[in-house]
């Protein structure tokens, strides 16, 4: 396989004669620089039809693809070696020709027809390519041209339209990295250079498809599931948020239910196939599911542990146990509604005040009150009712005088005053 090694030509001449002419001379001689440049424009065009045929006849998949990535990881190797003589401008002008016979010029010649060869195999070759071989400087350096900008409106945009400073932060960590990345010692793969781009991409059309009345923050993690996007610190924020979500929820079956609620909508979540953002560290969906699943087995055992201590005992002793009364359902709505608004009732929430007494709470003409009868009732002012109420507590105030003490009789005398 040595022999068909085609770089042989480009490796000596950047290696030893560029070396050893540039030592010697401080500009290139007129006719060195000629038949140089004629030779790498020759040795080029060589390779350029010669490697189709000679892929063909190599015919096993395996082999092809490791004759792409030697020649692929050898002229990033090469490129950079020559980037490395010239300045940042300069390598930013690599296409601007020029007539001048120096050394620069040399350099740009060359890379120019080396730059021609890798991206003639990232165009016929693309699926063979090692996406883990770092990018030429030349692609970090222009792909970072204009990011300052993309990135400060991304910023403002999100901020905009209300996206927490946290989530901010860590969604734009990727662009920010990648803007701080050194061209000198670049370590920037192919696949993190495709990520980048497309991943800048639909953050973009997030913003510009995004109405006003849809969540965006709803949205945003949608995408960053579909495009896997799978940072640390991205994993870290949504498992934080989703615990202060459930904690805020008053009972297990509801902790329960949002967390199945998630692991079911994640599950469903369409991914974007062969994309990930780091390849060192599990997709974001499996970091999701595996964390969800946890947590429910930790509500689960817990909801355990509550169901066999002795509240739970207690719990399931007055299960099927109900307070018989002699009022009717208006009459009890009433009469709930007088204690809550004298204030010897507490509790804020009404709902479940009502939910109660439907549930532990009955009358002598109706076996089970619904929770719906008795807050329409609750709600609604009847003077026969409040008549037939206030008869009662006449009855108390009356009784209190032969067997309850002062206070007690002060509450009823309240209470027919509120009448």
């Amino acid at each position: 396989m040595q022999q068909h090694y085609q770089l042989s030509f480009f490796e000596k001449l950047i290696r030893v004669d560029l070396k050893h002419q540039a030592l010697k001379l401080e500009q290139p001689d007129k006719n060195f620089f000629t038949y140089t440049t004629n030779d790498v424009i020759s040795q080029k065009d060589k390779m350029l039809h010669g490697f189709g045929q000679y892929l063909y006849d190599l015919g096993n998949n395996a082999q092809v693809g490791w004759y792409i990535q030697l020649h692929q990881h050898q002229l990033v190797l090469l490129m950079d070696q020559i980037a490395t003589s010239l300045s940042v401008p300069t390598i930013m002008t690599m296409d601007v020709p020029s007539n001048e016979v120096t050394w620069t010029n040399l350099f740009k010649i060359i890379y120019s027809n080396l730059a021609e060869l890798l991206t003639f195999l990232e165009r016929e070759f693309f699926r063979y390519l090692d996406v883990d071989c770092k990018i030429p400087m030349t692609y970090l350096l222009s792909a970072q041209d204009g990011l300052v900008f993309e990135l400060e409106s991304l910023q403002n945009d999100f901020m905009k339209r209300g996206i927490d400073e946290d989530l901010l932060s860590i969604i734009l960590l990727p662009l920010n990295d990648f803007l701080e990345a050194e061209h000198v010692s670049c370590s920037v793969s192919y696949h993190q250079l495709f990520y980048l781009k497309e991943y800048k991409k639909k953050l973009r059309v997030l913003l510009e498809n995004h109405k006003a009345e849809s969540n965006l923050t709803d949205k945003l993690e949608d995408l960053l599931q579909y495009l896997n996007f799978n940072n640390i610190h991205y994993f870290r924020y949504w498992s934080k948020s989703v615990t202060k979500d459930i904690e805020e929820l008053p009972t297990i079956r509801e902790k329960l239910d949002r967390l199945i609620f998630l692991q079911k909508k994640i599950s469903q979540t369409v991914i974007k196939p062969r994309f990930i953002y780091s390849k060192v560290h599990p997709p974001l969906q499996n970091q999701l599911q595996s964390w969800l699943a946890d947590e429910i087995v930790y509500q689960k055992e817990k909801g355990s542990l509550f169901n066999n201590g002795h509240i739970a005992d207690e719990l399931s002793r007055w299960k099927d146990f109900k307070v018989v009364t002699i009022f009717s359902v208006p009459q009890l709505g009433n009469i709930i509604k007088l204690l809550l608004d004298s204030g010897l009732y507490l509790n804020k929430n009404k709902t479940e005040l009502l939910d109660f007494f439907s549930y532990f709470f009955t009358t002598v003409k109706q076996d089970n009150v619904s929770s719906g009868s008795l807050r329409s009732n609750f709600y609604k002012d009847n003077a026969a009712v409040s008549k037939a109420v206030r008869e009662i507590l006449m009855d108390l105030v009356n009784h209190s005088h032969k067997t309850i003490n002062i206070f007690a009789y002060c509450v009823f005398t309240y209470l027919l005053l509120q009448l």
